[in-house]
């Protein structure tokens, strides 16, 4: 059941990058043309300074120039946050966000008892009750909150306020009368999560969710039970929990437009950010066999760069790393300078063109789509454990990233061998005998 679902999720995400891959398939068509006209014309420098898949241009300028643009394409998520003094929300919100969006002096008042807390790094917005006691102001707050969710609902897609957390204390024994009225309030207009913040001992929490069942309040599924940080308790640490539950219910309840920013700004599960980077890789791969079937010779570099640089920008951008310059310089050259991940990509496609003389095209796609996809899958796993090792305390140096790099793509092109395309019709075994072979398009 748990593969089912997971195979759902990403046939969704995959339905989502389709969007993309014709804004991105005609880009790299423009490239390809550029390039092609170059190598019959010969364009002078002042043409290739604008050309994307000019070899000659910094990759580095490149990448910066994709990553600013598929940055702008993620969307944007914002998110209401509803809870009594002191119930714990800032600490939840920076425990869940890889950057610490609800710092004192980064929220401005939006109403008299909402503040918007956001970071121009990180596409989430955040509004907060922050210093408001809601049972004195429940009126007032209802009133607030309603006029800020209509009038976000005015404005296009990404400005609307797209779900509610609404925390309550878990220590506390029965949902207040403030509490009930203004969820109820709020979910007639958008989803409302009931978040438990600090929660130590389920037994109280136990007690409470039972309040929650017989009210009937309108939330979405049960109440997530958190605890934001580890807290030490005489002898003990309890550890912190329901983070990775709350941001994947996050994620689901979010309209599809706006998941990827939601998967960039969180810093608690990086396989969901995997899983909307390997889309980019879906879409990077579709666009390189599209390049590949062409009328280009070979499945050329240089036509393969420009898709390269922007799937990996994309990639980037939605994992929100950000390696610094030396890194990313070492990263850029292995992958698209004339060694590393071209030096290994060669090798594997000399072995795989011993099975498959003279099919042309289909070869060249399959070839353009393999090493393409490849290196999007090392990327992504590059991405992963620079992130990992980061949140440890314990950096990747520029040398390890690189290399870690063509580790991945070798040991993917060696688990992952290019299966060339081949004809319909009978090939000769090796003891000799015939065999049908059944199109490619139904193997």
């Amino acid at each position: 059941m748990a593969g089912d679902q997971d195979k759902g999720k990403i046939d969704r995400f995959l339905e989502e990058a389709r969007g993309r891959i014709t804004e991105l398939a005609t880009d790299v068509a423009q490239a390809a043309g550029r390039l092609a006209a170059e190598r019959s014309e010969g364009p002078d420098a002042s043409e290739r300074a604008v050309n994307p898949a000019d070899p000659n241009r910094d990759p580095m300028e490149v990448f910066s120039v994709d990553r600013q643009r598929e940055i702008a394409r993620l969307g944007h998520a914002n998110i209401l946050v509803v809870g009594q003094t002191g119930v714990g929300k800032s600490t939840l919100i920076n425990a869940i966000f890889r950057k610490p969006l609800a710092a004192e002096s980064t929220g401005r008042p939006v109403t008299k008892v909402i503040q918007r807390f956001e970071d121009p790094d990180v596409p989430v917005t955040l509004y907060d009750t922050r210093g408001v006691e809601l049972g004195d102001q429940k009126k007032a707050v209802i009133r607030d909150f309603r006029s800020i969710i209509e009038k976000s609902h005015k404005g296009p897609p990404e400005d609307h306020i797209h779900l509610v957390w609404y925390c309550i204390d878990s220590g506390q024994t029965r949902v207040q009368t403030y509490d009930d009225e203004i969820i109820r309030a709020l979910a007639e207009d958008i989803p409302v999560v009931l978040v438990f913040t600090q929660t130590i001992d389920d037994e109280r929490a136990d007690a409470l969710e039972q309040t929650v069942t017989d009210a009937e309040l309108p939330i979405v599924g049960r109440a997530v039970r958190t605890l934001a940080t580890k807290r030490r308790i005489g002898r003990h640490t309890v550890q912190p929990r329901g983070l990775e539950e709350l941001t994947r219910l996050t994620h689901d309840l979010l309209p599809e437009g706006v998941r990827r920013a939601f998967a960039n700004a969180q810093g608690v599960l990086l396989d969901l950010k995997a899983i909307h980077a390997r889309a980019v890789v879906a879409t990077a791969a579709a666009a390189a066999a599209g390049v590949g079937a062409a009328p280009i010779k070979g499945p050329d570099a240089l036509v393969l760069r420009p898709i390269q640089l922007a799937m990996l920008s994309g990639i980037t951008a939605v994992f929100g790393v950000d390696f610094e310059t030396e890194t990313l310089k070492r990263l850029l050259s292995a992958a698209t300078g004339q060694g590393g991940v071209e030096k290994i990509g060669k090798q594997a496609v000399k072995l795989a063109l011993k099975h498959a003389p003279g099919f042309g095209a289909a070869v060249n796609a399959t070839i353009a789509a393999a090493l393409t996809g490849a290196l999007g899958e090392a990327y992504v796993r590059v991405c992963v454990e620079y992130l990992r090792r980061g949140a440890r305390g314990k950096p990747m140096p520029a040398d390890d990233v690189a290399s870690f790099l063509l580790r991945a793509y070798r040991a993917i092109l060696r688990a992952r061998p290019i299966e060339m395309p081949v004809p319909e019709g009978e090939i000769e075994t090796e003891s000799g005998a015939a065999r049908d072979v059944v199109s490619p398009t139904r193997q």
